[in-house]
């Protein structure tokens, strides 16, 4: 795991302990990379790798609190991935409509909440974030 990644995973688990999400663009800015696609250095990319560590650990990840400026929400290509229901799941062409439907709303709603009892729980104090090498308190 770079130290790039381990650095977007503090930023990340800071967020999720204190109930907030995180823009993309504040990602891009603080670490000097661009939103991009899942392959390379870029937010989607570390996003897809630190969440599928996360999800080995038992972790829920935290694609649900990225989101994009202009909607609170993440991107419809969040939709195109692996984990979401299949009722509700995109086809990578629609991955870039930010529109999102009532069921997709609710559904990040329940992620966010799950995502931010989850880490509130495993790091109250923000003090020891962890790396990937340590197990989850």
């Amino acid at each position: 795991m770079s130290v790039l990644r381990e650095d977007i995973r503090r930023e990340l688990i800071r967020a999720a302990a204190e109930r907030r999400t995180v823009t993309y663009g504040h990602l891009m800015e603080k670490f000097g990379i661009s939103r991009g696609s899942s392959q390379g250095e870029t937010v989607v990319g570390a996003l897809d790798e630190i969440d599928k560590r996360e999800y080995e650990m038992g972790a829920p990840g935290f694609a649900a609190i990225v989101v994009r400026k202009d909607t609170g929400y993440p991107g419809g290509g969040f939709f195109c991935w692996d984990g979401v229901p299949p009722e509700i799941r995109r086809p990578k062409e629609k991955g870039l409509d930010p529109r999102l439907s009532e069921s997709e709303v609710r559904y990040i709603k329940q992620q966010q909440e799950r995502i931010w009892s989850y880490y509130q729980a495993h790091y109250p104090t923000h003090l020891d974030l962890g790396t990937f090498g340590d197990d989850h308190k």
